[in-house]
Formats: C-alpha cells, structure tokens, sequence
C-alpha cells in the first residue's frame, strides 16, 4: 500500500510506512529471462509503502465499515486469506491475502476519507469507482493510476520493484553504488 510522503508521525492509517527515497534511481537491468523486468523500478519521487502486509485487524475495521452501508457496496470480495474478526490479538495481525485490486482500491478510497461509514467515502478519492467495468472487447475500463492527491493507493509495479529490491546504498563490483538486489536485500535465493 503506497501513501504520499508525510513528516514523521504516526499515520492515522494505522499502517506502518516506510519511506522509499533515492529518487531518480536507474531502472533494473540484472536478469530478466522473461523479458519483464528490465528498466522497470525508476521511480523519479519520494513516496511511502507499509512496512508490513495488511493485518486481518485492519481489513477487518474495513469490512465493518462495508457491512454498515444500507446497500451492497459493488466490487467488495473477501480476501481468499483472511480470519476475519477472529478474536486474538495474534490471528489480528495475521497477513491478509487474496485480495481484487478494486477491492484494494476501495480500501485505499476508504482510507483517503478518512475511514468514513460514508457510501461516498469508498467510491472515489485515491480511485473513481465509476471507471470500473469492462469495455465491449472485454477490457477492463478500471482507472489505472491513482488520483492526484490521492493519500493512500495500491503500488504500481515500478514503486513496488524499487521498494522491495533497489538499494541506493548497494556496492556494486565496479566501486559505484546503488542498484538491485535479485532477491529482497540480497543476490542469494531466500530458503523455506
């Protein structure tokens, strides 16, 4: 979840960020066997991304708010992975998983209001709800990008890249600094 820069106070989200700088880094060029990955990652501004995924807990203040609206919200789906409103404090902050993007992007208009019981509050602010749909040829019509001003949204692949792989503090085998990591904050494969 990426958010505008902010001074340094606790987030009323209740979201723990992290603040993703070196703006202007270079794009990835290691490895990219499938042709996906290179010179995405450059991103020419400062931006924030929670530190962790989103707890059940705070999902769960989110479908509180949904199931308070007196009609059906459209697009809102639960999460394929979530303990809902289970009790205990450690299923609260289990990872929620399996989330639509326009849910996700409903979260993020739910957030930018405020955390409004507000029908209004939940179709538009970081994403137009009325964008979403599909086109004759079967393609989707959702809003791409996030509004302008937008407080809280989903991260785009290249904010998403550069914060979980780009290190502008990397030393690099020519003496310079800055680059990619294969992996997250190293070049050997993660073991399960």
């Amino acid at each position: 979840l990426g958010a505008a820069p902010a001074l340094g106070q606790p987030d009323p989200s209740g979201i723990d960020f992290v603040t993703i700088g070196a703006t202007g880094n270079r794009g990835y060029d290691g490895p990219d066997p499938n042709g996906l990955a290179t010179g995405r990652g450059a991103v020419g501004y400062e931006y924030k991304i929670g530190r962790y995924e989103v707890t059940a807990g705070q999902w769960g203040e989110f479908f509180t708010a949904v199931a308070a609206q007196s009609q059906p919200l459209p697009w809102v789906t639960q999460p394929s992975i979530w303990h809902g409103t289970s009790p205990g404090p450690s299923l609260q902050m289990m990872p929620v998983g399996g989330v639509t993007w326009r849910t996700a992007a409903m979260y993020c208009n739910w957030l930018h209001n405020g955390k409004t019981t507000d029908r209004a509050g939940f179709m538009s602010g970081a994403y137009d709800v009325s964008t979403f749909g599909v086109d004759d040829d079967g393609v989707r019509t959702d809003q791409a990008a996030h509004s302008p001003g937008a407080r809280y949204w989903i991260p785009t692949l290249d904010e998403w890249m550069k914060a979980a792989h780009y290190d502008p503090g990397k030393p690099n085998a020519d003496g310079s600094v800055g680059g990619w990591w294969l992996y997250l904050s190293s070049d050997t494969p993660l073991r399960y």
